[in-house]
């Protein structure tokens, strides 16, 4: 399918060899980090949601001691040279999950959402703790895969979003004390081993922009052209020579809803936007969702050739 569709980019990751993964019932999993998730079926397939948060209830830097963190020696880096033999020619990155690691967003999935937003102001020392712990584990990570992809890794992806609809989940100034100084520590090994950094956030994340290219980001995915201030010409204009931008093709009402000659005209109008200089990679806003006409797929692909 990727080859059908011409696309640019492959994940890349090594395999986990680590403890079951598979929680109390055939709808039930777990990650690395143990949590838990429950399959929630929808009208449209469904969800993995996630239903427990271990560090909830801990309140000292040192109950931080009885998580079970998860260990570098659970994944076998050796299965990393076949990909990128399989994938030579492409653009190669590192996948969501372990390999994309978040910084403010990890304080969520492990704490919970109110909990980890409130811990950056209320409990500094704990947050702090929280993601020292994260960045250990993840450098550990970031060592051994540097070392097997022998300078073959293009992209190295961070998943953290900042972004609502209407605007940012924290204010700047709290981003900038409490998430960039550690969102950089994640990025240092990468930008040493020449990869870019990739990063992911949803939303109208315009105000943190500056920020972001300042802290190394040099794609910044996806354009959600939906969001509040995320415009695309003034996007292109504003930060065009300093950022690579990558989605654009709606996906809250165009991919779902338009039609095929409707989707052709948006990605065609897209592209005579964002192309011109370069630094654009067009893809949806976020993952196609089962609610899009496979024609819709098709189409926005086979327009983006022509273009």
């Amino acid at each position: 399918m990727l080859r059908f569709l011409e696309i640019d980019f492959r994940w890349v990751a090594p395999r986990y060899v680590g403890p079951s993964l598979e929680g109390p019932g055939p709808d039930r999993r777990r990650d690395v980090w143990g949590i838990e998730y429950r399959y929630v079926r929808a009208e449209h397939g469904g969800n993995w949601e996630q239903v427990t948060w271990p560090l909830a209830r801990m309140e000292r830097i040192s109950d931080l001691a009885d998580h079970p963190w998860p260990r570098v020696e659970w994944f076998d880096f050796s299965t990393l040279e076949g990909q990128f033999r399989e994938y030579a020619g492409y653009a190669t990155m590192t996948g969501p999950g372990v390999a994309s690691p978040n910084v403010m967003q990890m304080t969520h999935y492990l704490c919970g959402m109110e909990r980890g937003m409130t811990d950056m102001v209320l409990n500094p020392g704990f947050y702090a703790a929280v993601l020292e712990r994260v960045l250990e584990f993840t450098r550990a990570y970031q060592e051994r895969l540097f070392a097997a992809a022998r300078g073959r890794l293009d992209f190295y992806r961070i998943g953290d979003d900042y972004g609502t609809q209407r605007g940012l989940l924290v204010g700047p100034d709290a981003w900038r004390r409490f998430v960039r100084p550690w969102l950089e520590r994640f990025t240092e090994l990468p930008r040493r081993h020449g990869a870019r950094y990739y990063h992911h956030s949803c939303g109208a994340v315009r105000a943190l922009i500056p920020d972001l290219i300042a802290a190394g980001v040099e794609v910044l995915d996806p354009l959600q052209v939906k969001a509040e201030g995320m415009n695309p010409a003034e996007l292109k204009a504003e930060f065009g020579r300093r950022l690579t931008f990558s989605g654009g093709v709606d996906e809250q009402e165009l991919l779902p809803r338009g039609s095929v000659e409707e989707v052709r005209r948006g990605v065609r109008n897209l592209i005579e936007v964002m192309a011109p200089g370069g630094g654009f990679f067009l893809g949806p806003t976020h993952n196609f969702q089962p609610d899009i006409p496979t024609e819709n797929i098709v189409a926005m692909y086979e327009e983006a050739r022509r273009g």
